[in-house]
């Protein structure tokens, strides 16, 4: 059934309906080629972003932040270009543009932990440990909630941070925390070590650097303070088989060149 919109001259309402049939496909083509249009945008831009990732894996960091000026220039609310950039102007030691480019990243989905926990880094590279803790906090807490392990690298690095303004105590609780949720975080146990063996809690820091090496039996920094401890503590032989140890991890990896 045929419904009349408005009264019209007999023969004449076919032809209206024709026109409105036109009108409404008009549209809906006008409506498909926006969407194609931003759709494209969206590929490109995306592209452009790849191939700046790309570009950072090479080493090539100079190309790389092309790629990504070009995806924002698509499309200025990119969270992942914003995100690289930043990553790459810190690769190039440029922190203050890293900085900036993280804040943008934060700025567009304040949710995603991956730039609050890299921009920590930046804050520490220009000594603003305070401004660095807030963004570890936010960040462990954002892994924390997508049960991402990650959580337990933002305690051990809040640890550093926390070692740097001599809040000893934060940071042996932080660094317990890290191996809490990971205890085969093998970094966290070395800098563990550290801190006890700056505290001269010598016994615990050898535990601590054993157990770095039995999740790391290559792990030279482990081995050269073992090898330290011991010629202090007048351990000629441990310090001589650490030695040993040392010259073989050097003799192999110069055979893998």
């Amino acid at each position: 059934m045929r419904i009349r919109v408005l009264s019209m001259p007999e023969g004449k309402e076919d032809i209206f309906m024709v026109k409105q049939n036109v009108i409404t496909i008009s549209v809906k083509l006008v409506l498909l080629l926006i969407f194609f249009a931003v759709s494209g945008c969206g590929n490109k831009a995306d592209s452009y972003n790849k191939k700046g990732i790309s570009l950072y894996k090479q080493g090539k960091y100079s190309e790389a932040i092309g790629e990504f000026k070009k995806t924002l220039e698509l499309e200025p609310d990119h969270y992942d270009a914003h995100y690289h950039l930043g990553i790459v102007y810190y690769a190039k030691g440029m922190i203050d543009d890293s900085i900036t480019e993280l804040k943008k990243a934060i700025d567009i989905d304040p949710k995603e932990p991956k730039a609050h926990y890299n921009i920590a880094f930046a804050y520490v590279t220009k000594e603003n440990v305070a401004e660095a803790l807030a963004e570890y906090q936010k960040a462990i807490e954002l892994f924390a909630a997508g049960k991402d392990k990650k959580e337990a690298e933002g305690y051990l690095y809040m640890a550093v941070a926390y070692s740097l303004i001599e809040k000893n105590d934060d940071a042996f609780a932080a660094c317990k925390k890290a191996i809490e949720i990971n205890p085969d975080l093998e970094d966290a146990h070395y800098f563990l070590g550290v801190c006890y063996y700056k505290k001269n809690m010598i016994d615990e820091a050898i535990a601590k650097f054993k157990k770095v090496i039995q999740l790391n039996p290559k792990s030279e920094k482990a081995h050269n303070l073992l090898f330290t401890i011991y010629d202090k503590l007048g351990k000629t032989e441990e310090a001589i088989e650490e030695d040993r140890i040392l010259k073989q991890i050097a003799r192999e990896r110069m055979e893998q060149r």
